[in-house]
């Protein structure tokens, strides 16, 4: 074989490379504009008004184990948000029967550690402290005629109360 017919088999060789790429160019060519043809038409489909807004009665945040973590919800017409661990609950954020703000934090063991509301005849705020088995041992609140009141308790429930003198 001479050099010449080497040089007509590589030229032969390299036009038909060169239209199988020119192949698969187009086809790949068209197959970029057929997916974002798909894209685009999927993209357009039909959107809720109030895409920006989740309208829901409880929303639950859940760990890996399924346990609840944070669960927005109501309780008795009032909105209530209520923080846990696997433990239990740490905050609950709510309303007293008479539609006041409360917010109480809890102890590992389930049982109340401070409790923020307001008094029960909506006098003013009122606080309580309780000790590790759920006895409560200080309040701060405000009496029927806005003075403070600070009161102090032992386990047994013995203590005093302090308030303004006249």
């Amino acid at each position: 074989m001479t050099v010449d017919e080497r040089f007509e088999q590589l030229e032969r060789k390299t036009q038909r490379l060169e239209k199988r790429n020119k192949r698969l160019t187009v086809a790949l060519t068209m197959t970029v504009v057929a997916m974002c043809a798909v894209v685009t038409v999927a993209a357009k489909g039909e959107k809720h008004p109030n895409f920006d807004t989740v309208t829901a009665r409880i929303i639950t945040v859940t760990n890996k184990a399924n346990k609840p973590l944070v669960v927005l919800g109501n309780n008795g017409g009032n909105g209530t948000v209520i923080t846990s661990s696997p433990k239990g609950i740490l905050v609950e954020l709510g309303a007293t029967v008479g539609g006041n703000g409360t917010v109480t934090t809890y102890q590992p063991n389930g049982k109340d550690l401070v409790r923020l509301s307001a008094t029960a005849d909506n006098n003013g705020g009122f606080i309580q402290v309780f000790n590790k088995t759920g006895e409560g041992i200080v309040d701060m609140g405000a009496d029927e005629y806005g003075n403070g009141l600070v009161g102090a308790w032992n386990r047994k429930g013995k203590g005093r109360t302090l308030q303004p003198g006249p």
